[in-house]
């Protein structure tokens, strides 16, 4: 500001006529001292007559216009608000008339304005300066505890303060975090309560506090301020509310022990750098904070909105949800077992071919109606009836030689032919009865679940291959997959329904019949195999018919239903994790 004023009084003094010299001095930030600020025409010439024609001025607190030797004049213009006086303007003049001091005045008067507004500029442009500073030192600390006890030290030493102190709001009380110059104190103390408490003061009341009041501004509650300020001798006090988001979350408190005010301009300077210091402080303090407390206080904050005077969509989604909890927890409703199923033969034949060969003929496959006896399907015979004719043209030879042997009494050779005639027989029953084999007939009435061998004619088979299978249509058993979670749930006799994918519309009544105790891994999970018979069957069932099935447990309430699988999932994991 010093070269700022230094340009202005030297433009002043050359614009008005007969000014010989000028000096341009200011109170000093802290006390009652003044200091020049500028002068002119001789930046080191002598100015103490200039110098005490100043400090009169401020003393009374007026213009004044004052007889110099030599007939000069000099007179003396304070600058400032009405009641403060910041500095003023000296300047001697050539003639001492009246006249031309006022003249001289008018003239200081306006050129005062401009003064003013150098002013402040400056002092705006320090303020950004000295904030900047503040949040600078808080950024470079790496751990929050520090950052704040370190802009307090630095607010203290910068803005002539003994003890400047930071708290923080949690659930309407304040807790002194820092003091400056002060790296550890007991937060039980005395002193911290009394802190606490005339932060807490400025924060409900939401305003800055400062005592002693100054006059004509808005009366607030200083008790706490004024009990602080009797029982730890500070002469002034002020705190600073910190705002984050429009939500008070702590405050500063500013002391001086000397009898130096606090002015209005370290108060905005105070509050320029709360609000821009303040913020950042907090949201490092939050996250060195423990998530207990975090979510106690995040807790506290939504149970403020939700019983407090406003939020009322929050209130009518809470009472909603409470409402449907509670009927939840209270109705019960049956509990059932869902399993996938699946439809079976309760006796299920397989035909299989009785001897090596080749498909000759398929009257059936897979899907068809069959009566018992009826023909599915035939074996080509062929090489069975070619060997069929040699051994029936080799036993009426033996025949043959047996009985000229009986003829011409040869023992020995009718035993020998005898033998052999009994083995051709045994050959032939055999080939007699192999050519039955090739004949593949439906052992009873039902239905072919398995084979097709029209796509097959000419095929090689070899023996006891399966190339039928055939269920009765009179009996069916469930086959339920059940999942190992559910399975203590399920007993031998429970009730239940079955909804097959062909019939959705018309669930069939079964009853459990078997559990198996092994359980089956499929698709990642583990299934128990479960049997259970239908009450009532229906033309169009089908083995291998695919479906749902419910088994009926108990009643239970719809909460638990509902929940059950997380909570037993959750129950599981704690456990894994417990010691």
């Amino acid at each position: 500001m010093e070269s700022a004023v230094r340009v202005w009084l030297a433009q002043q003094c050359e614009m008005m006529p007969g000014v010989t010299r000028g000096l341009v001095v200011v109170r000093a930030p802290e006390g009652d001292a003044i200091v020049p600020a500028a002068q002119w025409p001789d930046a080191k010439g002598d100015v103490r007559e200039l110098a005490a024609v100043a400090g009169l001025a401020i003393r009374k607190g007026r213009t004044l216009a004052q007889a110099g030797p030599d007939g000069a004049s000099w007179v003396a213009v304070p600058f400032g608000s009405a009641n403060s006086q910041v500095g003023v303007v000296v300047l001697e003049l050539e003639k001492g008339g009246e006249e031309d001091a006022r003249d001289a005045i008018e003239d200081v008067r306006l050129g005062i304005a401009w003064l003013e507004v150098i002013k402040k500029r400056d002092a705006a442009k320090e303020r950004l300066v000295a904030v900047l500073e503040f949040v600078s030192l808080a950024v470079e600390q790496e751990r929050g505890s520090a950052g704040t006890t370190a802009v307090a030290t630095e607010m203290a030493t910068r803005l002539g303060f003994d003890r400047v102190s930071l708290g923080f709001s949690r659930r309407g009380r304040v807790t002194v975090e820092a003091l400056s110059h002060s790296a550890t104190f007991d937060r039980k103390a005395n002193l911290i309560r009394d802190l606490s408490r005339a932060m807490e003061e400025a924060c409900d009341q939401d305003a800055v506090i400062l005592h002693p009041e100054p006059q004509g501004v808005t009366p607030r509650i200083v008790r706490e301020h004024q009990q602080l300020a009797r029982k730890y001798g500070a002469h002034s006090a002020c705190t600073v509310p910190m705002a984050v988001a429009g939500k008070v979350m702590g405050a500063f408190t500013f002391e001086r022990a000397t009898p130096l005010p606090i002015t209005t301009d370290t108060i905005q300077l105070c509050e320029d750098a709360v609000a821009l210091v303040g913020p950042l402080l907090q949201l490092r303090h939050a996250h060195e904070t423990r998530a207990w407390d975090r979510m106690r206080d995040w807790l506290a904050q939504h149970a403020a909105k939700l019983f407090g005077p406003h939020h009322p969509t929050l209130k009518l989604v809470a009472s909603t949800l409470t409402l449907l909890v509670a009927f939840l927890a209270l109705a019960r409703a049956d509990y059932r077992v869902v399993a996938d199923a699946t439809l079976e033969g309760r006796v299920q034949r397989a035909i299989v071919a009785g001897l090596d060969g080749y498909i000759a003929e398929a009257h059936a496959r897979a899907g068809d109606l069959v009566q018992a006896g009826q023909m599915l399907g035939r074996l080509d015979e062929r090489d069975l009836a070619l060997e069929q004719r040699k051994l029936v043209a080799l036993r009426e030879q033996f025949r043959t030689e047996s009985r000229e042997a009986l003829a011409g009494h040869d023992r020995i050779q009718v035993n020998i032919l005898s033998a052999k005639l009994a083995q051709a027989d045994a050959e032939l029953d055999l080939i007699t009865e192999q050519l039955q084999r090739t004949l593949l007939v439906a052992p009873f009435e039902g239905v072919v679940v398995r084979g097709d061998l029209s796509q097959s004619l000419g095929s090689p088979v070899e023996r006891g291959e399966v190339l039928f299978e055939i269920a009765p249509l009179d009996g069916y058993r469930i086959i339920l997959k059940v999942d190992e979670r559910q399975i203590s749930d399920v007993a031998v006799g429970a009730s239940g329904r079955l909804a097959l994918s062909a019939m959705p519309g018309s669930p069939l009544p079964l009853t459990v019949q078997k559990v198996t105790p092994v359980s089956v891994a499929e698709e990642g999970r583990n299934y128990f195999r479960v049997e259970a018979r239908l009450e009532r069957g229906a033309e169009s069932l089908r083995p291998g018919m695919e479906g749902i099935a419910k088994i009926d447990v108990d009643r239970r309430s719809l909460f638990w239903i509902m929940t059950h699988e997380l909570a037993d999932w959750l129950r599981l994991w704690v456990w894994s994790w417990s010691l």
